[in-house]
Formats: C-alpha cells, structure tokens, sequence
C-alpha cells in the first residue's frame, strides 16, 4: 500500500470560512474517487509558525492508483479550489 500524506498552508488573510471549506472538499474525496482506500483530514493544533494548516492522509493500493487519483476529474476539480486557497502546499508517498 501506498501513503499520499499532503500538508496545506492556508492564504494569508484567509477565514474561518476558507479553513472549514478546504477540509470538507478534501473529504469529500473519499466518497468521490473509488481508488482512496482510506482518507483522514485534519487541522493543525500546534499551531507554530512553522506548522501547516491542514494536513490529508491518503491510502491507495499501488503507485499506479495513486497516479490515477492524481488525474481524476474529481481530484482535479479540489485542485482548483486548493490553487484558490493555499499559499504552498507540500506532499510524501511512501510504501506501508
């Protein structure tokens, strides 16, 4: 299995409302794209000058359903919205 693990930097200036909006889109990727095997979404609580906002923890089977993910209608659509709203984004893969 494969681990897809991506950290989000909100805009500066962004609202409660943009924070809120982010983690809903991105969990409604679980119901949205059959190859997620698993999806959890949280809020930073550390809340350091270094810290991201949120972060997403993916599960898929193999690299290729991860590439495939990455190129869903779907996931493209919530790419627009992250474009909308993230200053950076950064992301890991690894094998579990």
């Amino acid at each position: 299995m494969i681990r897809h693990i991506v950290f989000f930097k909100l805009k500066e200036g962004s609202s409660t409302d943009d924070l809120t909006r982010l983690i809903s889109t991105l969990e409604s990727l679980k119901d949205s794209i059959a190859l997620v095997r698993s999806l959890t979404v949280g809020r930073d609580i550390g809340r350091q000058a270094k810290s991201y906002d949120i972060a997403l923890d993916t599960t898929f089977d193999s690299m290729e359903d991860l590439s495939s993910y990455a190129v869903d209608p779907y996931h493209l659509e919530v790419v627009e919205v992250i474009k909308e709203l993230c200053e950076t984004t950064c992301k890991v893969d690894f094998d579990i």
